[in-house]
């Protein structure tokens, strides 16, 4: 996970946080402080969607030391270690494309996300003999090369794992970011939204550890959302067939088309949420959105075909907010210098630092 030299949070947003917790103890804001999950990257039309989070001076270096095989979760992965000494997480197989791309465009949003990087080959180095492998032979031959591209993680030596978190409950973080991750599952049809998919990431800031609470695991995106059996990954056929984003707005709440693990915490934002959310992604282009793809090698014509239908799903949240949002969001556009509006946090909930 890359930790650049921007503001830890959205001003802007804090009020999604507040409101929705009512009165909060002092015990409540002191905790709240210390998790995060929305970083500021400024106006989102001026991000570089191709690297995202990642950069090429930054990027994995083959030849790669064998460290492990990891069995977690469906996937064939494993641990390496890169000719600079860096540890990554690699995965293979069928969610590589989704991953790359879905971090790309969360970390768009303002969500943090791990550091990722599609290679298209490699070569492993065994320290000792080739180990038997459990999942990883159809795609790491006898001399340790790369039989098909692969999704590298970077993991940094100054962020430590805490596990996971229940996706079906709040964290309050300070900056009210986790609506924004629950619509953000939706737009990108992460349908395999279980517990075991997210992780809590600290790192030390300048006023102690920051606990971030991220989606750890993209792969299951841009698909067909459902149950068990019911359910496709990075198929455009079925992306485009989902339910929209808003699929109706009552009063103050809005509820979200949503089918798959945690349905329930994807059941519904509040309205406030939707704007907020539109505010930001009005601001971004299609051509942002295909550079996302670009940057998860994607083919030419699923580079256009998901780049469409995503920026189609993002639009959809934008209608969603209403007639006097859009008329906000159009002046916006016209060249002020910010996709966020100012909003006001009572001072009795505090705010982030």
């Amino acid at each position: 996970m890359a930790t650049r030299a921007n503001r830890p949070a959205f001003d802007s947003v804090a009020i999604l946080g507040w409101v929705a917790l009512a009165i909060f103890t002092a015990e409540d804001i002191a905790t709240a402080q210390t998790r995060r999950m929305l970083v500021d990257r400024g106006p989102i039309q001026n991000l570089d969607l191709y690297w995202g989070s990642a950069s090429p001076s930054r990027a994995p270096v083959s030849p790669f030391t064998f460290v492990s095989e990891d069995l977690g979760g469906t996937n064939p992965k494993a641990i390496l270690r890169d000719a600079n000494d860096v540890l990554w997480g690699a995965k293979w197989d069928e969610e590589v494309h989704a991953e790359v791309a879905a971090t790309r465009l969360a970390w768009a949003m303002g969500l943090q996300v791990e550091e990722t990087y599609y290679v298209e080959d490699g070569q492993i180095i065994f320290p000792k003999k080739r180990p038997t492998f459990h999942r990883l032979s159809s795609f790491i031959d006898k001399t340790g090369k790369f039989r098909s591209a692969a999704r590298l993680e970077r993991r940094d030596t100054n962020v430590v794992s805490k596990g996971s978190w229940d996706l079906a409950r709040d964290p309050r973080t300070a900056d009210g970011g986790y609506s924004i991750l629950i619509l953000m599952n939706v737009v990108l049809a992460n349908w395999d939204a279980k517990n075991s998919n997210t992780k809590i990431l600290s790192v030390a800031g300048e006023r102690g550890p920051i606990d971030w609470y991220i989606m750890g695991d993209y792969g299951a995106s841009f698909g067909k959302m459902g149950g068990q059996f019911s359910h496709s990954k990075y198929k455009l056929r079925d992306y485009v067939q989902n339910k929209p984003v808003v699929t109706a707005v009552d009063g103050q709440t809005a509820h979200l088309g949503f089918s798959g693990t945690n349905s329930s915490a994807h059941a519904a934002v509040s309205l406030e949420a939707v704007r907020w959310f539109a505010r930001r992604v009005s601001g971004l282009s299609l051509k942002q959105v295909e550079d996302a793809f670009r940057g998860a090698h994607a083919s030419d014509a699923d580079v256009h075909g998901f780049a469409q239908a995503t920026y189609e799903r993002f639009q959809e949240v934008v209608r969603a907010a209403g007639p006097m949002r859009l008329r906000a969001l159009r002046t916006v556009g016209r060249g002020r210098p910010s996709t966020f509006a100012r909003v006001e946090v009572p001072t009795r909930y505090g705010g982030p630092p």
